[in-house]
């Protein structure tokens, strides 16, 4: 009696193992993650300027810039100073930049340019980069500011201005890249106080889920609107200059940020 018992008693615990259903809790999350994993799309390029070979904007483009005039030398606020001769300038050299659509926009070069001479030789490679600029955004540019010395480029959207440094161009020249430079300053100038980290900007990202460069996505509420801009502005202005693969990614993977953009140029 006891035997059999005993046997029925391990029938049951046999049964009962059989209907414990697995948890696959832990199996369904990893599933979960895989997915998210695979459907990330990663960005083009590392940036958009210095690490492409793309020349999105070229030095033989058409542009509106007329003539340049000497203003002479003022007391100039000069950011982004090398060394500490301090934040005022007593001898900036200030030029201004007329433009063929009736704009302007004031070049101020530091002192430690030492005479007007090579003052006006940088503000000279700067006039037709920003002749190339849309109207809207260069009717932005309150001034920008160029030192001596070898720095990158910054933008204050506040301000209304942008800083560049006179090595910093030289190599920007000779990579072809100072045209992108001063469109991407710019971008910051007109587009960021306004849009960059507005519940609208975010609301795209979001929508899209990536980013075109790596620097947008480390930096999405300040370098994303300058990084895409420059793609959507040269599918626009230039037809083609962009490969078909380029142009195809950037619709299907950043749709929403290339229908906003777009209205602009």
């Amino acid at each position: 009696m006891e035997r059999y018992v005993v046997m029925i008693s391990l029938l049951l615990l046999v049964s009962s193992c059989r209907n414990v259903q697995p948890d696959n809790s832990l199996q369904n999350d990893r599933s979960k993650v895989a997915q998210r994993i695979k459907d990330e799309i990663k960005p083009l390029f590392r940036t958009s300027i210095t690490a492409t070979e793309i020349d999105f904007i070229k030095e033989t483009d058409n542009d509106a810039f007329l003539n340049l005039k000497y203003i002479g030398q003022q007391t100039k606020e000069m950011p982004g100073g090398l060394s500490d001769e301090g934040l005022i300038d007593n001898g900036t050299y200030v030029f201004k930049a007329l433009f063929s659509d009736d704009k302007s926009v004031q070049i101020w070069l530091h002192s430690s340019f030492g005479n007007k001479e090579k003052a006006k030789a940088y503000a000279d490679k700067l006039t037709s980069r920003l002749g190339k600029l849309p109207s809207f955004m260069r009717n932005t540019l309150n001034h920008v500011v160029i030192h001596t010395g070898d720095h990158t480029a910054f933008a204050e959207d506040e301000g209304g201005f942008f800083v560049l440094y006179s090595d910093n161009m030289d190599t920007r020249i000779r990579n072809n890249d100072l045209e992108e430079t001063v469109f991407h300053e710019t971008c910051h100038v007109t587009f960021d106080l306004k849009y960059a980290k507005s519940k609208m900007w975010k609301k795209h990202q979001e929508a899209d889920k990536t980013f075109i460069t790596e620097y947008a996505k480390s930096k999405p509420y300040q370098e994303d609107i300058a990084e895409t801009a420059l793609f959507v502005y040269t599918m626009k202005t230039y037809p083609n200059r962009l490969s078909k693969e380029i142009e195809q990614w950037i619709k299907i993977n950043i749709p929403n940020r290339y229908k906003f953009l777009e209205m602009f140029f």
